[in-house]
């Protein structure tokens, strides 16, 4: 585990609320970003941070330290915007098939809370919310953070293979869906390098969040 995060869990876990808070502010900016695109409402993004946060307050006793602080903190961040997809699906009692719903589909009306003037752009963030949530999620850790497969797998405890087959295959469906709404002005299917280049410009406003 990351000696810093070992230091601050084990300080938090002998009292040291300001080392707990400390703990979790590390992990705002990236918890942020991980639901943004995956909400019906702008607003719903803090709360689902908060819920995360309480339950890793809640369950740090429990939590032994075999994996890293960050992908516990992720597990716990998975499971809570599953219960909240769940919710606004009207399912809560059935499990929902990540590997093929996505966010749009449960509510088509609904827009990410990331916002982008150029249409391309939002051609890109609204794609990503065409794809099933699996797909989406590694690939939005590739484009808003800057992962590598190694770092997704570590951070979502997957093996580093499966974030790979979840890439190649997100991956193709992203440039398809983009393709779909960029059609009417002639646009190709979207490159390597502009995608980068998409995501690095939709990353900008991150030092202002």
């Amino acid at each position: 585990m990351d000696e810093d995060d070992a230091t601050l869990l084990d300080a938090w876990r002998a009292g040291d609320r300001a080392a707990g808070a400390r703990l979790l502010e590390r992990r705002v900016r990236e918890m942020t970003w991980f639901f943004r695109n995956k909400v019906f409402n702008e607003s719903d993004v803090a709360d689902l941070v908060n819920q995360t946060f309480l339950a890793c307050v809640t369950a740090k006793d429990r939590f032994r330290g075999d994996t890293s602080f960050r992908r516990f903190m992720y597990a716990v961040a998975q499971n809570t915007l599953r219960e909240y997809l769940r919710q606004r699906a009207k399912r809560s009692r059935e499990q929902l098939d990540f590997s093929e719903v996505c966010v749009q589909a449960i509510d088509p009306r609904s827009m990410s809370s990331i916002h982008a003037e150029r249409e391309e752009l939002q051609a890109f963030v609204h794609a990503l919310r065409l794809l099933p949530l699996e797909d989406q999620t590694v690939l939005e850790l590739k484009y808003f953070e800057g992962c590598s497969g190694s770092e997704i797998a570590e951070r979502l405890g997957i093996p580093e293979g499966t974030v790979r087959s979840r890439l190649r295959r997100g991956l193709q469906r992203l440039r398809e869906r983009i393709a779909e709404q960029l059609k009417g002005r002639g646009e190709a299917v979207p490159t390597d390098a502009e995608l980068e280049a998409w995501a690095a410009e939709i990353r900008v406003p991150r030092v202002h969040a």
